[in-house]
């Protein structure tokens, strides 16, 4: 059997990404270790398991199981607050990961690689640089190329198989010479692309990232406290003066109300930058749950109520009957029936439940021991359930029967 791709494209991608996470977790207790980054690869084994029950079995209950065995594994196995942490952290994203792919159509980016993915790891990438986090760094500038080719795989594979699922009917479709075309001109992309990662890191480019970074923080404070009159508070550094001559110099401290104004501004932004993160997660769960109320009565996880199929209506030139009036029953099925739920209604002794069977229900009424009971039900039973219909003198008995009882 051949394996789905796009299925392995989105493993990776899950597991690029709760990795890249892990680590970035790991980092805020110091600079990445070798152990830490080989304990975050450990990652790659419940993730595979998660992803093979998914697949293979589409059981939430094994997916809960074995979840929670392999986090509690991860769990007890690190050393460190951090590590547990990142651990913890992880485990709540892959399973609401696992939830938005169910109740979603998996066309999201959470769940197959995209190129806005690449954000999260620019992300964490300016997060070590500013931070100075070298091996993380390190390690997410391989990550970010491995996810950019995951995904220019995962879109040239959608986009091929979209090709091929409007053009399937055409006669003469050339589907293997696009395939080995494609497989040439992708072939020589991703090339080129990998050899873009190789010299990228020889160039000097974090460098470069560190100076326009420098650069905008200090346009920005300098911004606020030349209001003020003052100049920059940042103390330049000398390597970056000779390179960029159009860098200002040394600043003198700004005033006190400014340096008051810069503490509550930090705190205003840290209290905008949670209730943000607070705001998003809400917004994601409440989408989960509205897809999945959407969606419960296609995947199977509700008792679909399907309404019978009405025929089309017929027109006709006849003059049509004279319908019965409301209260008027039309067959004599339908007046037994009547009779048979009147006369229990009359004679019930406790309240009926929806789940009571025909037994249970005469039970109720007091019906059971009464003589003449069994034809009594079971004139009933042929109304009710009975390919005949039920003639006159059947209608004369139930009648007879209910005035009896």
């Amino acid at each position: 059997m051949k394996p789905d791709l796009l299925v392995i494209y989105r493993f990776f991608h899950t597991f690029l990404l709760i990795d890249s996470l892990a680590l970035m977790i790991l980092s805020f207790g110091g600079d990445i270790t070798p152990l830490q980054f080989t304990k975050s690869l450990l990652l790659f084994i419940p993730i595979l398991l998660l992803y093979w029950i998914v697949r293979r079995f589409k059981s939430l209950f094994l997916f809960a199981v074995s979840g929670a065995a392999s986090l509690a594994v991860l769990y007890f196995s690190a050393s460190t607050i951090w590590e547990r942490g990142a651990f913890t952290v992880c485990g709540v994203f892959l399973v609401l990961l696992y939830f938005f792919e169910r109740a979603g159509s998996g066309e999201s980016m959470l769940v197959r690689p995209s190129y806005a993915g690449l954000l999260v790891f620019a992300g964490i990438y300016i997060y070590a640089l500013a931070y100075h986090r070298s091996t993380l760094g390190r390690i997410i500038c391989i990550s970010t190329g491995v996810y950019w080719l995951l995904t220019i795989l995962s879109e040239n594979r959608r986009s091929l198989l979209k090709l091929y699922e409007q053009n399937e009917k055409l006669h003469r479709f050339p589907g293997n010479r696009i395939a080995e075309g494609n497989r040439i001109a992708l072939g020589g992309f991703c090339a080129l692309i990998t050899a873009g990662m190789v010299f990228l890191p020889m160039s000097g480019f974090d460098k470069i990232l560190k100076r326009l970074g420098h650069l905008f923080l200090n346009m920005i404070r300098k911004l606020l406290a030349g209001l003020g009159g003052a100049e920059e508070m940042i103390p330049d550094e000398p390597q970056m003066a000779e390179q960029m001559p159009f860098f200002p110099g040394e600043f003198r401290e700004a005033w006190p109300i400014w340096q008051t104004l810069f503490q509550i501004l930090e705190k205003v932004f840290i209290f905008l930058f949670l209730a943000a993160s607070v705001y998003w997660v809400f917004r994601i769960l409440y989408g989960l749950y509205k897809k999945y109320h959407e969606t419960a009565f296609t995947d199977g996880d509700r008792v679909e109520f399907l309404s019978p199929v009405k025929g089309d209506k017929k027109e006709s030139l006849k003059r049509e009957r004279r319908r019965s009036g409301l209260f008027s029953a039309r067959s004599l099925g339908e007046k037994i029936r009547r009779c048979y739920k009147k006369k229990i209604e009359s004679s019930m002794e406790q309240k009926i439940k929806e789940a009571f069977t025909p037994e249970q229900i005469e039970e109720a009424a007091g019906l059971t021991n009464a003589e003449g009971v069994e034809e009594f039900h079971g004139i009933y039973e042929k109304a009710r359930y009975g390919k005949e219909d039920c003639g006159q003198e059947e209608w004369g008995r139930m009648k007879e029967l209910g005035k009896r009882l």
